[in-house]
């Protein structure tokens, strides 16, 4: 057997990763159950790769989601005071309990799967609208003109934002996205968020009506949360909300497009696409990697011990492949896999509250499309599909179709 070459330092920051990361991420979950990964500047994250290993670290109190801990790592070890600022600070994802726990409480008392579902309507609107706009064009681009627009605009018919204001905020999710959050520009967007987000907060306050933002403001005393905290989650939503609905709904369109029997299979049982949306996450691996972690005290995970005081990184699309819990084909798309736990979303208190309109509208998305159009086509060879460089969400820079 002829000998690898040496992963580089850098290993998930190359290009060769981002385009196709599973050789490598099988390579390094069979020599290890955890690798280090240098970060250019200095420093260094342990990454956890087996499905069993990451499962249990997600859960872990020892590996810390508080922001607080994770800006005081970064200040140590860069020998700059940082502080996160508030609209990163207050939301449930970016915090621990005790203060997790009352977020949790109420985000699921007002962020429920029948909340979502009552949306279904409306995303079949918004992806008509959207796929009108797109049937003109000879060669259409499924990203900007589809799965990118989509989830901004229901997550914000979601929090009562009026229509006037949809263009504003898929700007602002974009500049996000594609802005380093040191650039001033990024600081600029959060800015104008911001204060755009305020100001909605305080005429819900005003003039309640059937959304998000409304229920999380006159939600009863022991589930009811603060200006700044309401902020901050509706941040979360229109940011990481976004992106990862957007590289799930690019990535399922993409997968349904080069597997036809599948695709046939799912417009011929519609009743059957909930049931399924799991494979398909776990196929397509939205996520990259969960939001980082920094461990508190020694954590031993899988026979290696990490200090305290370390970034830990928890690869989604590595365990999403492991052949320890998906036996069967790992690297295969099988609509009927038995049991297809993928931790795309998380797991334990972190796990993912809009999980479930993240997979509604990829379903909406992919049955609108492929039934408005049966014939759609790939105008690019699938292997000239490109995908964006990111530590969290993956998604394509573009996916061209011919009708």
């Amino acid at each position: 057997m002829t000998d690898q070459p040496k992963l580089s330092k850098y290993w998930m920051l190359t290009d060769d990763f981002t385009q196709n990361p599973y050789p490598v991420l099988d390579r390094v979950r069979a020599e290890g159950p955890v690798t280090k990964l240098s970060i250019p500047g200095g420093g260094h994250a342990w990454v956890v790769t087996r499905y069993e290993d990451a499962k249990a670290a997600l859960a872990d109190p020892r590996l810390s989601r508080d922001i607080h801990v994770h800006y005081d790592l970064v200040s140590r070890q860069t020998g700059v005071a940082l502080t996160p600022p508030p609209e990163h600070a207050n939301h449930l994802a970016n915090l621990e309990p005790p203060r997790h726990t009352p977020l949790r409480r109420a985000i699921s008392a007002a962020f429920t799967p029948r909340r979502a579902d009552a949306l279904r309507p409306r995303i079949e609107e918004v992806a008509d609208e959207l796929l009108d706009k797109l049937a003109g064009q000879p060669r259409p681009d499924l990203i900007s003109g589809y799965a990118d627009p989509l989830p901004v605009i229901v997550i914000a018919t979601l929090m009562g934002v009026p229509g006037s204001a949809w263009p504003d905020f898929l700007r602002w999710s974009l500049a996000l996205r594609e802005t380093d959050p040191t650039d001033p520009a990024a600081e600029r967007t959060v800015k104008e968020l911001s204060a755009y987000m305020a100001a909605l907060i305080e005429d819900k306050e005003r003039e309640p009506g059937d959304d998000l933002i409304s229920a999380l403001i006159h939600a009863e005393p022991d589930r009811r949360l603060t200006s700044v905290e309401i902020l901050s989650t509706a941040f979360a939503l229109m940011t990481g909300g976004n992106d990862t609905t957007a590289s799930l709904i690019g990535g399922t369109l993409a997968a349904l497009l080069t597997h036809p029997e599948e695709r046939a299979e799912l417009l011929a049982e519609p009743g059957r696409w909930g049931a399924r949306m799991d494979e398909m996450v776990r196929f397509v691996g939205p996520i990259t990697n969960t939001l980082q972690r920094a461990t508190v005290e020694p954590v031993e995970i899988g026979g290696v011990t990490i200090p305290a005081g370390e970034t830990v990184i928890i690869s989604a699309i590595s365990t999403n492949r492991d052949p320890a819990q998906f036996t069967e084909c790992p690297h295969a798309l099988k609509l009927d896999r038995p049991k297809p736990a993928h931790l795309s979303f998380g797991h334990g208190i972190h796990f993912c509250s809009g999980a479930h309109l993240a997979k509604l509208m990829t379903e909406v998305a992919a049955r609108r499309l492929f039934l408005r159009f049966p014939d759609v086509k790939l105008a690019v060879d699938p292997s000239r599909l490109r995908y964006v460089q990111s530590m969290v969400v993956r998604p394509l820079e573009s996916l061209p179709v011919v009708w």
